[in-house]
């Protein structure tokens, strides 16, 4: 079957049909193989209604994971306020915290996804090393930004694993702020800091 075009008439659930299509591309091609074209195919409709309900192939991966921010659009706006390991560390937290009294449902509900499935881990490591770009410390050669960016999102990833999974203290209990004081300098080591071999 051919894709239509444009809206489906009378059809309200066409942004949830086209999400759970772009699930099953992800997971049967990856983050990097997935294409708008072909989450579109799978949801029967034009490319262009995809590109109507969504921005990019990221915003729709956000959607599929149900990712409160899209890692970039933090990077960016700390980078727009000069890099600082603290605030980065903070508008993490934040984006987890937003609308939630109790912790962070929507990390226990990606880590619960990763742990059900190997290819959501597959697809969170591709998308969170596009997402995730820094400029590094003159020099440095793909291998060393690479490493940065690993050692950044472990950082990340590691704080929040033990925030809202593990609920350790004290940063479970901890404000953003005072978390991101204690975290902030390592941060900005492995981002533009010296690296030891």
């Amino acid at each position: 079957m051919t894709a239509g075009r444009g809206r489906r008439p009378g059809n309200i659930d066409t942004r949830a049909e086209i999400v759970v299509a772009a699930r099953a591309v992800f997971s049967e091609h990856g983050y990097s193989e997935a294409s708008m074209r072909a989450i579109a195919r799978r949801a029967r409709v034009d490319p262009a209604l995809v590109h109507h309900y969504f921005a990019d192939k990221a915003a729709l991966f956000v959607e599929t994971m149900a990712l409160p921010l899209d890692p970039r659009e933090i990077k960016e706006q700390v980078q727009d306020e000069g890099f600082s390991g603290a605030r980065l560390v903070e508008r993490f937290l934040a984006q987890w915290e937003r609308g939630s009294d109790s912790g962070s449902p929507s990390f226990v509900g990606l880590v619960q996804a990763m742990a059900a499935s190997p290819e959501v881990v597959d697809n969170m490591r591709e998308f969170v090393t596009e997402r995730i770009g820094l400029h590094g410390a003159p020099g440095d050669s793909e291998a060393t930004q690479h490493l940065r960016r690993s050692l950044v999102s472990s950082q990340l990833l590691g704080i929040a694993w033990t925030r809202y999974v593990m609920r350790l203290e004290p940063l479970a209990s901890a404000s953003r702020a005072q978390v991101a004081s204690w975290a902030g300098p390592n941060v900005d080591r492995y981002a533009t800091g010296r690296l030891l071999d």
